[in-house]
């Protein structure tokens, strides 16, 4: 007890100083790894969502270069030649005219940054501009501003609009209707895009029907 109050410290209470030390530090390191394991999960969280996000809405597979409008075009060359590095070959008709922009300037932007070793090709401003006006010019007919009134409207403004702007119904008659909503509802299957219930599905179909006979 002298030796406490005179300042003096006991094997004792020196073995226990070192063992409390000894994980404070062991604690303090541990903190300063903590910051850096959590910021790489948040890292590679934001990477494979960023990964499922690219997957979806690309263009569905089963356009060939000859499918496309003007197959033979300089406009349907470069599609073919830049486009089709990445994802399966859009069709114009993936877009009205008005989106047709936007999309191909962030295409633009996503290939300048990827590496070069991975070998994509990019285009100078001269193919640019004769893509766009290609696609733009080949582009999705849309609907008028007011969408005519009917049941399987709301369905058809919500749900088509997904994917694309909304077209312009008399761009197919009535007997042409089920099968191009079928090749649709495959294609948003395809793009990783929920497609319509069945009862929704039903009332768009009998909506574009309808509105076909009508718009005559």
């Amino acid at each position: 007890m002298q030796e406490a109050r005179t300042g003096h410290f006991s094997p004792l209470f020196g073995a226990g100083m070192l063992v409390v030390l000894t994980a404070a530090c062991g604690q303090s390191s541990g903190n300063r790894e903590a910051p850096v394991a959590v910021q790489t999960l948040a890292n590679a969280r934001a990477d494979a969502i960023l990964l499922a996000a690219a997957k979806v809405a690309l263009p569905p597979p089963g356009v060939e270069p000859g499918d496309l409008a003007e197959p033979t075009s300089r406009g349907a060359g470069l599609v073919v030649k830049f486009c089709g590095q990445c994802h399966s070959l859009p069709s114009p008709a993936m877009h009205s005219a008005t989106d047709w922009p936007r999309v191909v300037r962030r295409m633009w932007l996503r290939m300048d940054r990827l590496p070069d070793s991975l070998g994509i090709r990019t285009a100078d401003e001269g193919d640019r501009g004769t893509v766009l006006t290609y696609l733009t010019t080949n582009a999705l007919r849309v609907s008028g501003a007011e969408l005519p009134q009917g049941q399987g409207r709301e369905e058809f403004a919500v749900i088509c609009s997904r994917c694309h702007a909304l077209p312009d119904i008399k761009i197919h008659s009535s007997g042409d209707w089920p099968s191009v909503f079928l090749r649709m509802e495959r294609n948003m299957e395809r793009m990783n895009v929920r497609p319509p219930t069945q009862a929704e599905g039903g009332k768009i179909l009998l909506y574009l029907q309808d509105v076909a006979k009508t718009q005559k």
